[in-house]
Order: structure tokens, then C-alpha cells, then sequence
């Protein structure tokens, strides 16, 4: 199938002047959480090559400051369907090394619908994430489907196939989004991918406060 490649230069210096300088959400700032929970290995914080194919869209990505969560910087993509099974990708400009063991992925998403309240003119977008196994070969990890109209972390969790597949190291090469077949333009924007490994401490509680009143015999 035919795919249209667009090369996209990030941050154009004459876009950037009449650009909408967003807010982060005000519960992160009284939580004086200014870090995400673990180092990101895309932030689109720095200017880079990032290239756009589509198969049954148009679509273009740039660097962003309309809506802002982590640093001062988004990623934002526009999309629109022109045929059948639309999608698109948005490739990294080669492939990344992911430089430590993981099993659980992290990206924040700011959407453009709400599941409760479906708009026909805008479709639940999906996206996957792209990458290169340990024998180089290409390996499709679904993170999530856009259902909200705010920021939103969806957190993936690998099989053990998919763990024993990127054992021996693994590489990013991009996001791909599918499902975009509204007429009109629609924007969704992306933050912070993160590879991590998860740890669960056991749980620990205080004890139970006493009741204010003496209980009968028996009970608890």
C-alpha cells in the first residue's frame, strides 16, 4: 500500500510567535509535582526530525506549547481521514535505544473525546507503540484508546512474550495512530513516553484507630 511520507521540522521560528502558550493542569502544580514518575525517554523537549507517514489520512506533527504538562514542550499531531483504514505514524528520526531493562510503558495523552458522550465527527483514535526487537525485528505494542478531552497517562504492562522478545535490548521507533477517519482536522498531543521497570513494595498500613464508643461482647 501506498504511504505518503512528510518530513516534519519541529518548532517553525514563524508559527512559534502567534503560538496559544497553554497551562498545565493546576492539580499537578498544588501536588509540586514537577517531575513524572520516572526519567522519559521522549519528551519532545529538543527539536528533532520526526518524519510523518499516511495510509488514508493526511496528517502533520510539530513541536507544541498549546497544552502543556511535563517541561515546556509537547508533541501535537493533526490528522484528518481521507480513505479507508486510515493510519498514521509518527517516526522517531532513527531508531532509539531504550537504555534499561523494562516492563511497563507510560505515555501522557491529551485527547479530543469523551467515551460517555460519543461524537460522530471525532473517532476513538488507537495508539500503538513502534518498536525493534533484540533480533531487529519489528515489534507492535497497543498502548491505548483515546477516550478523554484531558491530559491522561495510559500505562502499559508487557506479557512475558513480549519481555522475552526485548530481553536483549530493544529499540523505539515511533508511535502509530489509527482510526482517524473524521473529515475535518482533528488534534490529539503527546508527552513523556516512558520505559521503566515496576516495583511493588509490600503494602503497609497503620493500625486501625479505636472506636469512640466500647463495643458489646463479641463483636468486632
Amino acid at each position: 500500500m501506498l504511504m505518503l511520507l512528510i518530513v516534519i521540522a519541529l518548532c517553525p521560528s514563524a508559527a512559534l510567535a502567534q503560538e496559544q502558550v497553554g497551562q498545565r493542569p493546576y492539580e499537578l502544580d498544588w501536588a509540586g509535582r514537577t517531575q513524572d514518575h520516572h526519567p522519559p525517554l521522549i519528551d519532545f523537549e529538543e527539536p528533532a526530525g520526526w518524519m510523518v507517514e499516511t495510509k488514508g489520512s493526511e496528517a502533520s506533527f510539530e513541536r507544541s506549547r498549546e497544552q502543556l504538562i511535563w517541561g515546556d514542550w509537547v508533541g501535537k499531531l493533526t490528522y484528518r481521514g481521507t480513505a479507508d483504514g486510515p493510519t498514521v505514524r509518527i517516526l522517531a528520526p532513527g531508531a532509539i535505544d531504550i537504555p534499561t531493562a523494562f516492563d511497563a510503558v507510560t505515555l501522557w495523552v491529551y485527547g479530543n473525546n469523551w467515551a460517555w458522550s460519543p461524537d460522530p465527527t471525532t473517532p476513538q483514535v488507537g495508539i500503538n507503540l513502534l518498536l525493534e526487537d533484540a533480533a531487529g525485528e519489528p515489534l507492535n505494542l497497543f498502548l491505548t484508546r483515546v477516550y478523554w478531552k484531558e491530559w491522561f497517562m495510559p500505562h502499559l504492562r508487557l506479557t512475558p512474550e513480549q519481555l522475552e522478545r526485548l530481553r536483549g535490548g530493544a529499540k523505539f521507533l515511533g508511535f502509530e495512530v489509527t482510526g482517524g477517519s473524521n473529515a475535518a482536522d482533528r488534534v490529539i498531543y503527546l508527552d513523556n513516553l516512558v520505559f521503566f521497570t515496576e516495583e511493588f513494595p509490600p503494602l503497609k498500613f497503620e493500625p486501625r484507630p479505636m472506636r469512640g464508643i466500647d463495643m458489646f461482647p463479641g463483636q468486632g
